[in-house]
């Protein structure tokens, strides 16, 4: 408080070099924020008013992933989703993340991942070049091949929490390059989304929905990973198997980031330059989620992936409700040039010629076969 409040002697911890070249004023936290943390309200008329106010695309922007989400309907206006993500201290597709995770019974894992995603990546990148290899085989070891950055997340914590309890947790995220202080506040804000969770009602002291019934499935990892998917759409990309990329809605080539365990190809004789195309020849399946996508010199790249399957993309991803028409029986797209990436048979179109497709969005379209998207719809 010396200078502003009292007279007295400030100590500033950086160079006074760095210290001329600061703003005079912070920028307003309505620019630095994710936009659909702050909109609870009629959007983009009230906003115009701010002293700052960000710019009209970013708050359209914001206001359409709140609708795609779920937690603001056409109007504008919050739904019941969108009033209880409010009350959470996490990005809405975070928070909605979590809500799936209490319903579908798997809620300490996922709170474990929505607030390592909330914060910032445990693992530490060592300045050492001989270093970075060690580094990256230990954060892919923490996946035990379920080819999964999230697991690797969920795991190095859950070990660091067994080495905290026996008292050697500093030495154990020395060897494994994570981060300690990262890892203190992880479980702060574990703990503080936890108890949010109870002050709601959707974690019960004792009874139904109590901290054992809301982890029934916690073990089970196909369980978390729908949970992941609900909270992570529309961050979704397919797998092209013939030109071995991968394409997202807006996007026709897309690398992994390397940080990502998935960006190692699975055999150490193969070319840095043939890396990302065996890398992705390996996935086990056509779909993965995303938290990030950035982009450097034209390129965009996603951050922390995990492959998914098919049919958890089909019931956990996409609109909360679909439109009447978004099942399309065979006779009514043949012919409109709906390719089918999952099929490598000759007789392709012989047996996709009984398949109905469904459109979860603009992008996203699944083809079915005729009994299974009866019993889906």
């Amino acid at each position: 408080r010396a200078g502003r409040c009292q007279p007295g002697v400030c100590f500033r911890l950086f160079s006074r070099l760095r210290f001329q070249n600061m703003l005079e004023f912070q920028t307003p936290e309505l620019l630095r924020m994710p936009l659909q943390v702050h909109i609870h309200c009629s959007v983009v008329d009230f906003l115009t008013k701010a002293p700052d106010p960000p710019p009209a695309l970013i708050v359209r922007n914001a206001v359409q992933m709140l609708k795609t989400i779920d937690a603001m309907d056409p109007w504008e206006d919050l739904t019941e989703l969108g009033y209880h993500l409010t009350e959470l201290p996490v990005e809405p597709h975070l928070g909605k993340m979590v809500l799936c995770a209490v319903v579908l019974k798997c809620l300490d894992p996922v709170l474990t991942i929505a607030s390592t995603l909330a914060y910032r990546d445990p693992f530490v990148l060592p300045a050492l070049a001989s270093q970075k290899r060690a580094a990256m085989l230990c954060r892919k070891r923490f996946t035990a091949g379920t080819f999964s950055d999230h697991m690797a997340l969920l795991r190095a914590f859950q070990a660091w929490q067994k080495a905290r309890s026996d008292g050697w947790e500093r030495s154990f995220c020395e060897k494994n390059f994570l981060s300690q202080a990262t890892m203190e506040i992880i479980i702060g804000m574990r703990t503080q989304l936890l108890g949010q969770l109870r002050a709601s009602g959707f974690v019960r002291a004792r009874g139904g929905a109590d901290i054992r019934d809301v982890n029934t499935n916690s073990e089970n990892w196909a369980v978390v990973k729908a949970a992941l998917v609900t909270g992570m759409y529309p961050n979704l990309v397919h797998v092209d198997r013939e030109s071995l990329v991968l394409t997202g809605s807006k996007e026709k080539k897309v690398r992994f980031h390397p940080t990502s365990v998935l960006s190692q190809p699975q055999f150490k004789k193969i070319p840095p330059a043939n890396g990302q195309s065996a890398a992705v020849q390996a996935l086990p399946t056509d779909w993965l989620i995303y938290d990030e996508m950035t982009r450097a010199h034209r390129i965009a790249n996603i951050r922390c992936c995990s492959v998914v399957t098919p049919v958890t993309v089909l019931l956990f991803g996409g609109p909360a409700r679909l439109p009447s028409n978004a099942l399309q029986e065979p006779s009514s797209f043949q012919g409109d040039g709906v390719s089918n990436d999952d099929s490598d048979s000759e007789m392709e179109d012989e047996k996709t010629a009984n398949l109905a497709l469904l459109k979860l969005d603009e992008w996203l379209h699944l083809k079915l076969d005729h009994d299974v998207s009866n019993e889906v719809m």
